[in-house]
């Protein structure tokens, strides 16, 4: 008999009749505070299933301290252990939120199961975004455990009192996104009332710092520097809407100030709400702040991101044409000038008009000359090195890379460091695109002479890389060693998520010559897809068991296969391999090792 398996709803309004027994909670929140409304769904299922949930917690105490801050005493920090968004790259992934959001989707599964209640999530129109992805994340890996349970969200047409006008079709579309995503029919795309939602108490800075900037009691320069601040914040949470609505008030906060705008008194509010926190993955500290023209390009240029990071990249060429258009230093005319033609690059393809971009952005700053000149140079140059790149022009490529590393050979600020580390790491790539492999190998082994303090999180990466350029140049016997490496590395810091990757990739690597070797990375690599509760890469790995093993049956991959609504151009093509029943159509489908370990994180994106 067939088990039914997570059934998923959607009501635009409150229905007259719900489930009996229901684990019910309000997940709305007046302000898109990241992980807001999940906190409320986590805290009902631990009264549910306390044991379960807790046992959880204790399992992942980096990820449930940065849902519940402070909750759990010696956790190690999650920084430590996962990599975040770079705002320099307009690179959106982010690894830490990819582990809070699936712990808790694995408590939300696990809950629904050890209580054997349905959950009914009240007010999901006001859920953040963020914590409705996990819901999206619990629904996908209720399907592949054929959990037989339901999940109803109601109010989804209800609007909170604080949101993003420029995010608000965004958000409609996402909300649609998400229904498809959880295999629940669309309530219709009606917008319904907004709501007088209170605010609740803030449990992080995030939170705290989004109060402050809608907080009419404080001081308008200081809901300016909260404004900035919470961009910050919700840049590491993958918050969009919460950056966007942080922007679109700094904005109007500076406009209301008008003559009598102060920046001392930005300074003062920043000093006042700041923890000292920096990191290269996005540029905004203390530096960051500057007069009323300043702040205003520093929030389209925010603005313009958070269009990237959604999509939508005309909108983002808009907003940093904005800031262009507002009396600004040359470093950061540049700097406006390197987004947009990041942009082009990257989402559009437009190289022509990029190039004209990074021209315009060195014009800015001609005849300057200072450290901070010097750095936004070598960006530029960077980024100029990317146009040859994807023209497959390599050797000017190289050259304006080499460039790039004379501005910022004698700096060693954390943008400058950050930029050292991408031009060794672009090197390397360009030198393995040429089929320079020993040259390749080379560079990249410069990496460990910067520094003996690499942790478990870079020696991961870099040995992964490094096995790929050693495979690439037939030097079989070592990338397996250095593909090995990775993987232990990846065992140490409990990283189920590339323990898979590696496993199942060295299983495709053996799968030829030594079956039984293949055999024993494939069992290992279901064994970490299950933990990951993946539908496709838990298919993938069964399918190359069966491989493996000489079966063909591959009934067990095909039903994991269509339980997964991630990544669906893989998994047709995966389905249709798995329903031909040919062995060779199977094994061309299965990943391969590659030269570098980052993958999107498409199981918590929209």
């Amino acid at each position: 008999m067939t088990r039914s398996s997570l059934a998923v709803s959607v009501d635009g309004k409150v229905p007259s009749t719900l489930p009996a027994n229901a684990i019910e909670v309000d997940a709305g929140v007046a302000l898109p505070v990241a992980y807001g409304g999940l906190r409320k769904i986590l805290l009902a299922c631990e009264d549910a299933a306390p044991d379960t949930v807790r046992a959880l917690a204790k399992s992942r105490p980096a990820e449930w301290n940065r849902l519940f801050p402070g909750s759990l005493k010696g956790a190690p920090d999650l920084a430590d252990l996962a990599l975040t968004p770079s705002e320099r790259r307009l690179h959106r992934e982010s690894e830490q939120s990819f582990w809070v959001i699936n712990l808790a989707a694995r408590a939300i599964v696990e809950a629904l199961r050890a209580s054997g209640r349905p959950l009914v999530v009240h007010g999901a129109g006001e859920c953040d975004l963020v914590s409705l992805r996990t819901l999206m994340r619990a629904a996908e890996w209720g399907r592949l455990e054929q959990l037989e349970s339901q999940i109803l969200l109601t109010g989804w047409h209800v609007r909170r009192p604080h949101y993003a006008a420029l995010f608000e079709s965004r958000r409609r579309a996402y909300l649609d996104t998400l229904c498809d995503r959880m295999r629940a029919p669309r309530p219709g795309s009606e917008v319904g009332p907004t709501s007088s939602r209170p605010l609740e108490p803030a449990v992080d800075l995030e939170g705290q710092y989004l109060q402050a900037v809608i907080d009419e009691e404080r001081p308008l320069e200081h809901r300016i520097a909260a404004s900035i601040l919470a961009i910050r914040g919700c840049f590491f949470t993958t918050n969009y809407e919460g950056a966007q609505l942080a922007a679109e008030r700094g904005l109007a906060l500076i406009d209301a100030a008008g003559s009598d705008f102060s920046s001392a008194r930005v300074a003062e509010g920043w000093d006042s709400l700041d923890t000292g926190f920096t990191t290269p993955a996005i540029e905004i500290d203390r530096d960051s702040l500057g007069d009323a023209e300043e702040l205003r390009a520093l929030l389209e240029r925010s603005i313009g991101v958070v269009h990237v990071f959604t999509g939508l990249h005309d909108e983002a060429l808009e907003a940093f044409a904005r800031g262009l258009e507002r009396n600004i230093s040359p470093e950061r005319r540049a700097q406006l000038h390197m987004y947009r033609a990041l942009t082009l690059i990257k989402r559009l393809g437009n190289l022509p008009n990029a190039r004209a971009e990074i021209e315009a952005g060195f014009a800015a700053m001609e005849g300057r000359q200072s450290d901070a000149r010097s750095l936004h140079e070598g960006w530029l140059r960077n980024v100029y090195a990317l146009t040859y790149f994807q023209d497959k022009k390599l050797e000017q490529a190289m050259v304006e890379e080499k460039k790039a590393m004379r501005c910022v050979g004698d700096l060693h600020d954390a943008s400058a460091t950050h930029l050292k580390i991408n031009l060794i790491s672009n090197a390397s790539v360009l030198q393995e695109t040429a089929k320079m492999y020993a040259d390749a190998i080379t560079t990249w082994r410069r990496f460990e002479k910067l520094s003996e303090k690499w942790g478990e999180n870079f020696s991961k990466h870099h040995r992964y890389r490094l096995a790929g350029l050693q495979l690439a140049a037939g030097e079989r016997e070592s990338a397996v060693e250095n593909y090995t490496a990775a993987y232990e590395s990846a065992g140490r810091l409990g990283d189920p998520l590339h323990s898979q990757v590696i496993s199942a990739e060295l299983g495709r690597m053996y799968l030829e010559e030594q079956p039984a070797t293949s055999v024993r990375w494939f069992t290992q690599a279901v064994d970490f897809s299950r933990t990951l509760g993946d539908p496709l890469r838990l298919a993938q790995s069964l399918a190359g068991l069966a491989l493996a093993e000489g079966r063909t049956d591959f009934s067990d991959a095909l039903r994991c296969a269509q339980a997964s609504t991630t990544g669906m151009k893989e998994t047709q093509e995966l389905i249709a391999a798995l329903s031909g029943g040919e062995p060779e159509a199977v094994r061309r489908v299965l990943p391969k090792p590659r030269s570098k370990l980052n993958r999107p994180f498409d199981l918590v994106n929209l």
